[in-house]
C-alpha cells in the first residue's frame, strides 16, 4: 500500500504551522486507501457510493483489511460514512 505510506512519511517529515492531528491523519489515510482500492480496481464508485468488486489479497495487510470492510449489499456505504468508519481504525 503506497498511498497510505506516503502519505504518513510527508505528514511526519514536512514541519507545518500547525500538527497534523490524529483525526485528520486517520481520515487521510482512510482516503489514501480508497484511492488504492480505487487504483486496483477493487471498487468502483457510483455516485457517492462505494461499489465492492473483485477483492483479491493483495499481500498488504492493512489493504486487504480495507478491502475486507467495505460493504457488500445494496445500499452500499458512502465514501464518507466508510472514511470515518474506516478513519477510526487507523
Amino acid at each position: 500500500m503506497t498511498t497510505p505510506r506516503d502519505l504518513l512519511f510527508v505528514s511526519l517529515d514536512v514541519p507545518g504551522t500547525r500538527p497534523v492531528e490524529q483525526g485528520d491523519l486517520s481520515l487521510a489515510l482512510a482516503g489514501a486507501e480508497l484511492v488504492d482500492l480505487l487504483s486496483a480496481e477493487s471498487v468502483s464508485l457510483d455516485g457517492e457510493r462505494i461499489l465492492p468488486g473483485l477483492v483479491p489479497a493483495t499481500g498488504d495487510r492493512l489493504l486487504d483489511e480495507a478491502g475486507a470492510s467495505l460493504v457488500g449489499e445494496a445500499p452500499y456505504e458512502t465514501v464518507e460514512d466508510w472514511l470515518w468508519r474506516r478513519g477510526r481504525g487507523l
